[in-house]
């Protein structure tokens, strides 16, 4: 066993590795993304992972997780800044959802990779986020019913995800935008579209 294997302790290469696969794939992205290379990555052996994760699923799975409670926070953080104004509110997690998905170079691509039974802990812990937005849709919109509340979440992530997909691409960075820059149009693009729908 490598030297710097050994120093870890067994719960640090658990988070290490996680850290590590999140880093990996930031860079390459999920198609690039698998066991071995986060083992590389991380300077342990191919092994290693295999004692704290079955399978290229469930580290992928515990990635995911992180990112997700991450992402979650960030736009908890967003809200409390954001004082009683409900529209601002909801407006500001697209800025914080911009910023998250640009800082690592993934988003909501993680769900679509996350399909099936096997992945159920990770549509768990992202039920919370859905909750939160759910939440700060009806304190936008007290006069939506629930399909157009499910409308109005799915138009704000949409905005939330083009915005970071559009930059996370270079197109943004081809026109010397910042990632600050384009996570405050996400949130006015956000704010426009739900006051257009609150005229509606």
């Amino acid at each position: 066993m490598p030297t710097h294997e050994r120093a870890y302790h067994h719960g640090d290469l658990r988070e290490t590795l996680i850290r590590t696969a999140l880093e990996l794939i930031s860079e390459v992205g999920l198609a690039g993304f698998s066991v071995a290379k986060v083992a590389s990555k991380a300077g342990v052996s191919s092994g290693a992972p295999y004692r704290h994760f079955p399978d290229r699923d469930s580290l992928l799975t515990a990635t995911g997780i992180v990112f997700l409670t991450e992402l979650t926070s960030m736009m908890r953080a967003a809200i409390d800044a954001a004082g009683n104004d409900p529209i601002n509110r909801l407006a500001l997690t697209a800025g914080a959802y911009v910023r998250y998905a640009v800082k690592h170079n993934v988003g909501f691509e993680l769900f679509t990779a996350m399909k099936g039974a096997h992945f159920t802990e990770f549509h768990e812990q992202s039920r919370e986020m859905i909750d939160v937005l759910f939440s700060l849709v009806q304190e936008a919109e007290p006069q939506a019913t629930w399909s157009e509340i499910i409308e109005s979440m799915q138009a704000h992530l949409a905005i939330s995800q083009g915005f970071a997909t559009v930059y996370n691409q270079g197109i943004f960075a081809q026109m010397k935008h910042t990632p600050e820059e384009i996570a405050d149009r996400a949130t006015t693009a956000a704010r426009y579209l739900i006051k257009g729908r609150i005229m509606q």
